[in-house]
C-alpha cells in the first residue's frame, strides 16, 4: 500500500506541470542584448497599473484547443519597468524621470471557424515627469492590432514586444521634437528684463541720456484749483512674454518707464530749472521702483506652473511703494520748497541712478 501510494504521488508530480502549463500561457519578455535609446537624456523612473484589473493578467487567447488566460510572469507594472528600464537610457540625477502609467494593456482572442482564431491586442500608455512634486503630462500612446490566425502554436511575446517597444519608440521621437520648444520639459525658470523705450508722441521713456525738458509739460497754465507750480504724471509698467530654450522657460520682462505729456503741467511762471529738477526726481523715483520690482521677483518664488499671478501681485506692491516713496520725497522737500531737503534728495537719488545704470 505504500508503494503504491508514493507511486500515485510520483505520477501526480509529474504530471501536474504539463497540466499547469495548458492552463495558462505566461509571456517572458525577455530583453535585447542592447537597449534600444541611449542618448536621450530621460530614465524610466516608476511604472504604475492603473487598469480596471490590474496585476499580471493581460487577457484570453486560443491555445491547447481551448480558451485559456494569458499572464504576464509577475504584475504588468512591475514586468514593463524591468522591460523598458532595460531599453531606456539608465538612471541619470541630470536626465528626465519619466513615470508611465498603463491606462490599458491586454490580449484577447476568440475562435471564429475551425481552425481560424481572431485576436486584438490593445495598448494605452502616459507618460509625465513630477516637478516641484506637480506631476506634468507629457504624452501619450495608445494604439491596437487586430489579427488573424490558424489555429496552432504563436509567438505572442513577439506581439506585445513590438507594441511596448513601439510605445518607448513614441517618446523618444516625442522628447527630441518637443526638447527645448515645450514648456512642459522645462525645469526651471529664467528670468530676464529688458527695457522698453520706444518714442511715442504722448510719452516719454525713461532714460538717464534724456532728462525731462519743459516742453514735456503739455498743459501750460497749470491745473485749474492747485497751488503747486508743476506736477508730472509718471508710472511704469511692464509686457511679459516666456519661451523653452534648452532645460528652462524663459520669462521676459520687458520694463517701461515713463511721464505722459497731456497729463504734467506747469505754470508759466514757474518754469525755471529748480522746479524741473524737482519734477525730474519724481521721473527718477519712479525708474528706481522699478528695480524694486525686478528684485521682489528675483526673490519670489515664481513657479512654472503658475508664475503669472505672483508678477501681477508683485507689480501691485511696487505700484504701491512707488505711490509711498513720492508722498515721502513731496513730504520731506515741502514739494520743493526745503532747499535743505531737496538738496539732500537730489544727491541721494543721482547716487541710485548712477548705481543702476553703472551695473548694467
Amino acid at each position: 500500500m505504500v508503494r503504491c501510494f508514493l507511486l500515485s504521488l510520483l505520477l501526480l508530480c509529474l504530471i501536474y506541470p504539463a497540466f499547469s502549463q495548458q492552463e495558462r500561457i505566461v509571456l517572458n519578455l525577455y530583453k535585447e542584448p542592447a537597449g534600444l535609446f541611449k542618448n536621450y537624456k530621460f530614465f524610466i523612473q516608476e511604472v504604475e497599473d492603473k487598469r480596471i484589473l490590474p496585476g499580471a493578467n493581460l487577457g484570453k487567447v486560443i491555445a491547447f484547443g481551448k480558451e485559456i488566460p494569458v499572464t504576464l510572469p509577475g504584475r504588468a507594472d512591475k514586468e514593463l519597468f524591468d522591460y523598458w528600464s532595460f531599453s531606456a537610457p539608465k538612471k541619470d540625477l541630470n536626465a528626465l524621470p519619466i513615470f508611465i502609467t498603463i491606462k490599458e494593456l491586454s490580449l484577447n482572442e476568440k475562435r471564429v471557424a475551425p481552425n481560424k482564431v481572431t485576436g486584438d491586442v490593445k495598448l494605452h500608455v502616459r507618460f509625465r515627469w513630477y516637478r516641484d512634486m506637480q506631476p506634468v503630462e507629457l504624452t501619450n500612446y495608445q494604439t491596437s492590432a487586430t489579427y488573424t490566425r490558424p489555429e496552432r502554436d504563436y509567438d505572442y511575446q513577439k506581439l506585445v514586444k513590438q507594441l511596448l517597444d513601439q510605445s518607448l519608440t513614441h517618446f523618444q521621437k516625442w522628447m527630441t521634437l518637443n526638447a527645448g520648444k515645450n514648456p512642459a520639459l522645462a525645469r526651471g525658470l529664467q528670468l530676464i528684463f529688458t527695457e522698453i523705450t520706444d518714442p511715442k508722441e504722448d510719452t516719454v521713456f525713461y532714460s538717464p541720456k534724456r532728462p525731462l525738458i519743459w516742453d514735456d509739460f503739455k498743459v501750460r497754465n497749470g491745473k485749474p484749483g492747485s497751488k503747486y507750480a508743476a506736477a508730472v504724471f509718471t508710472s511704469f509698467g511692464y509686457e511679459g512674454k516666456s519661451y523653452p530654450k534648452d532645460d528652462h522657460l524663459v520669462l521676459e520682462i520687458g520694463l517701461k518707464v515713463f511721464m505722459v505729456k497731456s497729463m504734467s503741467w506747469g505754470r508759466l511762471e514757474s518754469r525755471n530749472a529748480g522746479t524741473l529738477r524737482h519734477e525730474q526726481i519724481h521721473f527718477d523715483i519712479t525708474r528706481l521702483v522699478v528695480e524694486k520690482f525686478k528684485d521682489r521677483l528675483r526673490k519670489a518664488e515664481l513657479t512654472i506652473e503658475d508664475y503669472d499671478s505672483e508678477i501681477q501681485y508683485q507689480f501691485l506692491e511696487a505700484f504701491r511703494e512707488m505711490n509711498q516713496d513720492q508722498e515721502r520725497y513731496d513730504g520731506e522737500t515741502g514739494h520743493g520748497l526745503n532747499a535743505g531737503a531737496q538738496a539732500a534728495w537730489d544727491k541721494k537719488v543721482a547716487a541710485q541712478i548712477a548705481a543702476v545704470y553703472e551695473v548694467q
